[in-house]
């Protein structure tokens, strides 16, 4: 019976065959991990180019950011301004010849010197020690930081690279040397270059828990892997970046030691508070001086207290001042004290897009994504199967519902969303057309379309209109030429016959009156140019399957949902030509793994949103967290139902969403 074969492991305590196998095989896994991720990182650090010396002074344009505790000396910035202008940078991430052992691992995580071309995608990383800034894009990013932290460098390495992202290189500059940082340091550097994925500093340990899992199964493995693990800098340096002298012997603490005071801390700074405190009450009652004691032991408790603090870095994007919270919370108190009802305009009794006066419920829907109050009822006519918000929001109402949403507390996030669609913005450029001069992009937002576009179209002159002040940040950061701010029919007279291709990708729906901006666009395209939309499609399964969970509803935004027979009438209407419609490529994957991101934000939305009255901000935080673990083990079951389902909904016009080409006559 060697198949159900059991192996005592203690009175009482038994293992089987199959767990013990399985349990030797996590060191074996941990040793081929680390020795191929070892190479992968090797790769990038080989990559990196090496500063050569230079004699020329450095370039007028030039600006230096260096961390407190960093030394640049005149020799080392004279090659990193000569190496800037011949290589055409105007952001240069200066990496230390000389780093800790950590550190060198931290940069080959975070960076790769390989990739064939700049991309949105790519977070601003880099080595958090020095930075060389052309004068116009440190005037673009308004950045004032005399002398940054190295916590402060990763925002202002990010923000530069947003404002000069074809242009921001990283090398190795020889003599200069890292600057000394503290365990908890390191994990804020960490938390900040990672504020969406707060779980990736600790990969390695959970890849030591596995080793420590495997031990007793596999000690010749384990003993090897946690030797590859603290050998590992060593082979990812590759002799391009010297380690600092001792670090290498004591790198593993290095690397483990914050990770696991962060994890106890709080476990730490809980018991240490009460123990004080009860400390304090007998020494009171058996001091002769027992303000003085209390003094000393209060005093003991904050220093206690302020450790504890130190050792617990926010994992996460980072938390808005207190006093800027406080502002919203009053703001939004006072909005919300007479009720959201107030924000809705009397309902429609006829179809806004044909008049026809049969309407039918397709939608009770809430707002899944911010969690504001309110139920808001979407009809669909009969006649046309034109689906609208009815009643609509007024332009208070849209105000309310659209704060802290694309600019305030939501635009990071927002921005961190648009910045992942870099493959649907090169698909929606790829229209064949010629070569069009100038391109207005309605609903431009922060300008991701245009940037990605350029590279498709790198002679076309891009702009960009919104009602936001997002449109104003991509004019800073080069990536619109122009931009305009307010409504396109207020604009569209003084923009008249101005543009060879006018798009919207999924701006329609959030309008007021989609015939208008319609009528505006035609009105801006030059005779022969092209207009581009693209909406969701309001008859797609997804729809019907998740609800007011789909993010094609984004309730209470989206306040017209066109089906595209009703647009392609209504552009023929205007005189513009319909040249193709298309279903299936303008499918947006996400919709399963987005529907469950919505709902556990609408069952446990962030107790700290100015919007919210909680009662327990602790016992919410805790449903947070519980539901947050629940909706986590369920996410690869979703991302799996959405890839499966993708045959199926690209097929005829099922896609999430459509695109509509048409030129003027």
């Amino acid at each position: 019976m060697r198949g159900v074969a059991l192996v005592a492991l203690a009175p009482g305590g038994v293992i089987s065959e199959g767990t013990r196998t399985l349990r030797a095989w996590l060191p074996i896994a941990a040793c081929a991990g680390i020795g191929l991720n070892s190479l992968r990182l090797r790769a990038r650090v080989r990559a990196l180019a090496v500063i050569p010396p230079a004699e020329q002074a450095v370039h007028p344009s030039h600006r230096f950011l260096v961390a407190g505790g960093v030394r640049l000396d005149e020799a080392q910035r004279r090659a990193a301004s000569a190496y800037a202008l011949r290589e055409g940078l105007s952001v240069l991430d200066l990496v230390p010849a000389e780093m800790a052992a950590h550190e060198v691992l931290d940069l080959a995580r975070m960076v790769d010197p390989r990739a064939d071309r700049p991309s949105l995608l790519t977070s601003g990383r880099g080595a958090f020690q020095a930075l060389l800034v052309e004068q116009d894009v440190w005037e673009r990013a308004g950045l004032d930081l005399p002398t940054p932290t190295r916590v402060e460098l990763v925002a202002a390495t990010a923000t530069l690279r947003l404002h000069a992202w074809t242009a921001t290189g990283l090398a190795i500059l020889p003599g200069l040397s890292a600057g000394a940082g503290s365990a908890t340091q390191r994990l804020e550097i960490e938390f900040a270059a990672y504020p969406w994925a707060p779980g990736m500093p600790f990969m390695p340990l959970a890849r030591d828990l596995a080793v420590v899992a495997g031990m007793a199964a596999a000690p010749a493995w384990a003993l090897g892997a946690a030797l590859l693990g603290w050998v590992q800098p060593l082979m990812v340096s590759a002799g391009r970046i010297r380690l600092t002298a001792g670090e290498l012997a004591r790198s593993p603490l290095t690397r483990r030691l914050p990770m696991l005071r962060f994890l106890v801390s709080p476990v730490v700074a809980r018991r240490t508070a009460p123990a004080t405190t009860a400390g304090t009450s007998v020494t009171d009652a058996t001091t002769t001086a027992p303000a003085t004691t209390a003094t000393a032991t209060n005093a003991t408790a904050t220093a206690v207290a302020a450790t504890a603090a130190a050792w617990t870095p926010r994992p996460g994007p980072p938390v808005p001042e207190p006093a800027v919270l406080a502002a919203k919370r009053r703001q939004y108190a006072a909005d919300l004290a007479a009720g959201v009802d107030r924000f809705l305009e009397p309902p429609f009794t006829a179809c806004p897009w044909c008049g026809g006066a049969e309407l039918a419920l397709e939608l009770l829907g809430a707002d899944c994504f911010q969690a504001k109050p309110g139920v808001f009822r979407y009809d669909r006519c009969r006649d046309c199967g034109h689906v609208f918000q009815n009643p609509r929001l007024t332009l208070a109402g849209l105000e309310f519902y659209y704060r802290d949403f694309y600019s305030g507390l939501g635009a990071r996030l927002v921005e961190e969303l648009f910045s992942r669609n870099t493959a649907t913005y090169l698909d929606r450029a790829r229209i064949d057309i010629p070569a069009p001069r100038r391109w207005l992009d309605v609903g431009g937002g922060f300008g991701h379309f245009c940037a990605t576009a350029r590279e498709v179209w790198p002679t076309t002159s891009f702009d960009g209109l919104d009602i936001g002040e997002s449109i104003g940040q991509a004019e800073r950061r080069g990536w619109i030429e122009h931009a305009y701010r307010g409504r396109l029919p207020d604009l569209a007279a003084t923009l008249r016959d101005r543009y060879d291709v006018v798009s919207m990708f999924h701006y329609l729906e959030h309008t007021r009156d989609p015939r208008e901006e319609l009528q505006a666009a035609a009105q801006v395209l030059a005779p022969g140019g092209h207009l581009l939309v693209e909406l969701p499609n309001p008859h797609c399964p997804t729809g019907r399957w998740f609800g007011t969970y789909w993010p094609g509803w984004l309730v209470p935004q989206h306040q017209h949902l066109l089906p595209a027979d009703n647009l392609t009438a209504a552009l023929d209407d205007l005189g513009l030509k319909v040249l193709d419609v298309r279903f299936g490529p303008a499918h947006q994957g996400g919709d399963a793994p987005i529907a469950l991101w919505g709902a556990w934000q609408r069952a446990a939305p962030p107790p700290t949103s100015p919007w919210l009255d909680v009662a327990s901000p602790a016992a919410a935080r805790v449903r947070r967290v519980l539901l947050g673990a629940v909706t986590a083990a369920v996410m690869p079951a979703a991302i799996a139902w959405d890839a499966a389902s993708r045959r199926y909904l690209t097929a005829g016009r099922r896609s999430n969403a459509y695109r509509v080409l048409a030129a003027r006559r």
